[in-house]
This record gives structure tokens, C-alpha cells and sequence, in this order.
């Protein structure tokens, strides 16, 4: 069946879940509004709001369970109506994801509590003008809480006369269609005192210029809801051909409701302390990053700083610093401003590491090789990477891991960023893990991390002295970061298997369609599929840049970025014969024509990954490319 438009239903405090589904008959014709939404051709999805029976009686006293939950979120400083609110948020995203569903034809129907819930819903969701139908909350805060004393205490959130009435709430929803349901036998509020917010809610449609999209029912009912209305409105609001589906972008962070909230927590604790670097986040940052790199772990100010300190404490300037030519700039430019000559190693093609042979070439050729820098294209950990290890082994040469990719990839079992002397992470938000802005370095010597210590603290000689032994930067990772980066990291064995399923999902998908050939994961390697890569047929119909023109204009997929379409070879900063800040002067970009590297560069795509992609996104993408290879 074609995809269809859903209702969110969020019934009163009293609602019973199987009364709202028709599950059990209801004990008044109009608590079963979900079962008769249903009927009218509209998906539904309904939840409990949990405030009622779940507390011990006993314990109760006769007290009412709602209120005494109100006064525990109180203690925290939140409140219930904003729990209930994120509830419906991740119910929202729930039933817009649902296969039946058309995400662009979604509405929201509350009663009662429900109504409040739905109205704060409404004003929250990241989709502005969802239709809303409110029944049986109307008025004045003052005339629902200080003369009728009916207002529900997670109907409200606290202190907000300061900022708005009931009816101004409404009127902020302009230009999204409302509907409006409260009964004159209402005990509930004052039919009066509706009126008067039903008029201040039609004015504030009125100067949005939307007085077309509210309208307000004034019933002979009592607290309850005209089932008839609410489909009609329905069925007005979310009419229409099926909406054309979201784009599916390359890139989409996505933190739950929850998890927001726990970053706010976090954000709230930093200030509230004063610590706003350098504090218990930061602390907590690196014990949570310590089970992913198998070793010690100092978060500094970026993946960019992680490189850049760890070559400085290995002592690279005025010496020659060996990279992969295909990798990102950062790369290489960590080793210029640590005052190292850079040169250039092919890769191989299996793990798209660094290509041991090449890499033993380059270390004959340059004596004086201070470091090593493989990296870890694609999050993939290359088995290459162990002849490249023997090879510096025998000489004696400190490897450095670019791990930025690589967070929670594995080869042999052995996490990425535990082979080398360091291992320098990135949690830009880009990568599997994110902070925000954000890096880490594992080493396994304590030494080697007090040094990292100084470095990222302005080369103090030691914490919280005021004398400098090195020319530190400051390379320091804040607490509001950090925040951001815990709760990531909370999370992160969920993301990791999820990119893993969705990746496995590609190769099934993939399996059949011809002119693209997935990049195989080598034996041994766990790659945690920060990239997804593929390899559309040379002689295919496009070249790189027509298919994803393509892709995107006629089918709404955004490729992800490459790693990389330029090698570093080709930067202007090293294409003018010489680096121009460090090192000793001399061309860097002799050593072959990386015909691997460039061979990978020019013919490797980069499909949507991410935790939130969608089962039915990933078809879409995969039919996209069937359509445009074939």
C-alpha cells in the first residue's frame, strides 16, 4: 500500500490506551479517538503518558500520582510536561519513519493533558507546521490554575506567565493549521474565559495573515472531543498527492531527545560549577574513549592538535616526516607546523593503507625520517599496516596513527590507535564519534601522555604552574565539548553495531546491481564504516561528478564526501616545488606517480552512512544507482 498520512494521538490524563485503540470498547463514544482515525483512513500511533498506576497505592497516601511526579521532576529543575513533551517528540520520529506512513502528511491530536502535550509538540518538532487539533484545553493559565484549580500540573511549564499565556502558545503556531475543540458543559474551564483565548488566538492568526488555517469549536459537550471534527480537519490538513520524500543527505547527525537532554544536564553542571575547561567532563571523556583505544587517552582541541602534538613530542623539526599521499591535508600539515619536511608514500588498494614496499623505498631514500603517519582510510585498519610497522620496527622510527577515521576499528581485534607510539583521534562531527569539536591521543607510555598534558596546556612544566618549559599551544578540550562527547561515546557501541547492520545491508543490496563494485573490507580488518566505498564501472555511462549531479537532482540522494578526490601532491601548498614554512626546502612531492593512489582517488564513491539512515533510504539510494548504471 501506498504511504499514508498518520496522526499522532496523545490522549487525557485519564485516557486507557486500549480504550484510545478500540482494543477494548470505550466507556464514552469519544475515547476511542485513535480506533476512529483509523477507520477514517489515517495511521495512528498512541502511547501512555505513565503517570498513572505507577506508583504502590500505599505509598500514594491518596495523593495524586501526577503531582507527585511533577514535584519530582521539580527537584531537578525540569518538569514534567517537558518529559511528556520528549516522549511525544520520539513518538513523532517513531511513526514518521514508519514504512506506511508518508513522512510529509503527519498531524497531531491531543485531549485534555494530551492537548498540552501536543501543543508543546507542535511548537518543538523539528518540522514546523504539523496540523494540530487540541480538544478540551482552552483559557486563561490564571482562570485553568487559580480560579477552576483544574489545570493538570504537566499541562503547564513552570514560570510561564513570565513569558506567555495559553492562547499566545496557540497563536505561535501560525501559520500551521489548528483546530480548536471545547465544550460549553466543559467543568474544566469557563466557556467565557475559551472565548476570549479562542479570540486572541484568531488575532494572532490574523496578523501571521493565516486566519484561513484556524478554526475553533464551540460544542455542547462536555470534557471531551468531536471525533467527526477531528477527522474532517484531518483529512483537509494532510489531503493531497503523497509528498515527495525527504532528501536523503550525506551526512545527518541525530542525538534522541534524551540524550539532548542529558548534554543539557552536563552543560548545566560545567556552569553551574565554573569549570568550564579541563574539569570532570573532560575527565570522564577519556576513561568512556579508553575502551575503544586499548590504551591511555589525552583529549586535546582537535584531531588536527592530536597530530600536531604527538609529532612535537616525538621531535620531528628540521627532519622528514613520511604520510600517505592520499589522505586529508590535515595530515600532512600537522607534520609542516611541527617543522618537519613532508613526503609522500603510495597506498595499497586491499586496506587503502600505506603500501609497505613504497613505504620501505621512501625510508631508503630519506635517512633522516623522523615519524611515520599511516592512516586509516574509511575507518578501515589495513593488514597492510602490519608490514608497515616491521619496517619502522627495524629502524628504530616512531609510527603515528591517523586515526581520525577510525574510531572503533579494529584489525586482528586490536583497536585502531594501539599499535604506534600514538594514535590521534578526531570527533569532529562529521566522524563516528562526535564532540563537536574534539580530539584524543592514546599512547601507551605514561610519559608520553604527561607530555601530551603539557603540550595542550601551553608547555606548562607542570599543572597549575605558571612556569613553561615548552612552546605549548592552547590545544585544550572544554567542558562543554565534552558534554557533547560523553554522552556520544554513552552511545557509541549502539552506533557502531548500527553502521556495521547498515552496512551489511548495503552488500545485499548491492549484490545485483550492476556497474558498481562495493570496496571488500579485508580479512581481519573491523572497520567501523565511517565510509561506505564502492567503485561505479570506468566505463560506466558518468563520470564521478555527473553521477552524483544525477543522483542528487533527480533522485534526492547526496553522496557522501570522498577520501579523498584530490592527493596531497596535488594541493597548491605543495605543488610550488617547496613547503614554505619548516623542513628543509626540498620538493615534496617526488617518489613516484602514486598510480594506486591516484587510481583510488578518481574512481571511488562514497554511499550514505549513518545511524539514523533508514532501511527505506538505503533502497532508495541503492534503486537511485540502479537506475542511473544500468
Amino acid at each position: 500500500a501506498a504511504p499514508a498520512p498518520a496522526v499522532l494521538v496523545l490522549g487525557g490524563r485519564n485516557a486507557r490506551l486500549d480504550q484510545l485503540t478500540g482494543d477494548v470498547p470505550p466507556d464514552h463514544p469519544d475515547r476511542n479517538v485513535a480506533e476512529q482515525l483509523a477507520r477514517a483512513g489515517f495511521v495512528t500511533l498512541s502511547f501512555d503518558h505513565g503517570i498513572g498506576g505507577g506508583l504502590d497505592a500505599a505509598r500514594r497516601a491518596g495523593r495524586d500520582e501526577g503531582t507527585l511526579l511533577a514535584h519530582a521532576f521539580a527537584l531537578t529543575g525540569r518538569s514534567l510536561l517537558g518529559a511528556l513533551v520528549g516522549d511525544a517528540l520520539g513518538a513523532l520520529d517513531v511513526l514518521a519513519a514508519h514504512p506506511l506512513v508518508d513522512p510529509g502528511r503527519v498531524g497531531l491530536f491531543g485531549h485534555s493533558l494530551g492537548a498540552a502535550v501536543a501543543l508543546h509538540t507542535a511548537l518543538l518538532a523539528p518540522r514546523q507546521g504539523l496540523p494540530l487539533c487540541a480538544a478540551s484545553h482552552l483559557g486563561s493559565y490564571q482562570a485553568l490554575y487559580e480560579r477552576l484549580l483544574t489545570g493538570h500540573e504537566g499541562a503547564a511549564l513552570p514560570g510561564i506567565l513570565e513569558y506567555a499565556d495559553l492562547p499566545d502558545l496557540y497563536g505561535a503556531l501560525a501559520p500551521a493549521p489548528l483546530q480548536l475543540q471545547y465544550g460549553t458543559a466543559d467543568s474544566y474551564l469557563e466557556p467565557a474565559d475559551a472565548r476570549r483565548a479562542a479570540d486572541t488566538v484568531r488575532d494572532a492568526y490574523a496578523t501571521g495573515e493565516a486566519s484561513a488555517s484556524v478554526e475553533v469549536h464551540e460544542l455542547p459537550m462536555g470534557h471531551g472531543t468531536h471525533v467527526g471534527h477531528a477527522a474532517d480537519f484531518f483529512a483537509r490538513t494532510l489531503a493531497g498527492p503523497r509528498s515527495s520524500p525527504a532528501e536523503v543527505p550525506a551526512q545527518r547527525i541525530h542525538f534522541e531527545v534524551s540524550d539532548r537532554h542529558t548534554v543539557l544536564d552536563r552543560v548545566d553542571s560545567a556552569l553551574a560549577s565554573g569549570i568550564l575547561t579541563q574539569g570532570p567532563q573532560v575527565a570522564r571523556f577519556e576513561e568512556l574513549s579508553r575502551a575503544w583505544t586499548g590504551t591511555e587517552t589525552a583529549a586535546v582541541a582537535s584531531g588536527s592538535a592530536a597530530l600536531e602534538i604527538a609529532l612535537r613530542v616525538i621531535g620531528v623539526a628540521g627532519r622528514t616526516v613520511l604520510a600517505p599521499v592520499n589522505t586529508f591535508f590535515a595530515t600532512a600539515a600537522a607534520a609542516v607546523r611541527a617543522q618537519a619536511t613532508v613526503r609522500f608514500v603510495d597506498i595499497e588498494l586491499d586496506g587503502l593503507g600505506m603500501d609497505p614496499d613504497a613505504l620501505c623505498t621512501a625510508l631508503d631514500r630519506y635517512p633522516d625520517t623522523a615519524a611515520v603517519l599511516p592512516v586509516h582510510i574509511g575507518g578501515i585498519v589495513s593488514p597492510a599496516l602490519d608490514g608497515a610497522l616491521a619496517h619502522c620496527r627495524e629502524r628504530g622510527i616512531p609510527v603515528v596513527e591517523d586515526a581520525a577515521h577510525a574510531f572503533g576499528a579494529t584489525l586482528d581485534g586490536r583497536p585502531a590507535g594501539s599499535f604506534g607510539r600514538f594514535g590521534a583521534f578526531s570527533f569532529f562531527p562529521t566522524k563516528v564519534a562526535v564532540s563537536g569539536e574534539g580530539g584524543l591521543l592514546s599512547a601507551g607510555l605514561p610519559d608520553d601522555l604527561e607530555q601530551v598534558r603539557r603540550w595542550r596546556d601551553h608547555g606548562k612544566s607542570a599543572q597549575g604552574s605558571t612556569l613553561h618549559d615548552r612552546p605549548g599551544g592552547n590545544w585544550r578540550l572544554s567542558e562543554l565539548h565534552a558534554a557533547v562527547g560523553t554522552v556520544d561515546l554513552e552511545r557509541f557501541a549502539h552506533t557502531l553495531a548500527a553502521r556495521r547492520e547498515l552496512a551489511a545491508r548495503y552488500d545485499a543490496l548491492l549484490a545485483d546491481v550492476p556497474g558498481i563494485r562495493p570496496h571488500a573490507v579485508p580479512a581481519g580488518s573491523g572497520s567501523n564504516f565511517y565510509k561506505y566505498l564502492a567503485y561505479p564501472d570506468p566505463e560506466g555511462p558518468y563520470d564521478r561528478a555527473l553521477l552524483k549531479k544525477r543522483l542528487r537532482e533527480r533522485h534526492g540522494v547526496s553522496l557522501a564526501g570522498e577520501v579523498y578526490d584530490h592527493l596531497l601532491c596535488d594541493h597548491p601548498y605543495f605543488t610550488g616545488g617547496a613547503q614554505r614554512s619548516g623542513g628543509s626546502g626540498h620538493p615534496t612531492c617526488e617518489g613516484g606517480a602514486f598510480e594506486r593512489a591516484r587510481w583510488f582517488a578518481r574512481h571511488h564513491i562514497a554511499l550514505p552512512l549513518y545511524p539514523s539512515l533508514t532501511e527505506a533510504e538505503q533502497i532508495r539510494v541503492v534503486t537511485a544507482l540502479r537506475g542511473e548504471l544500468s
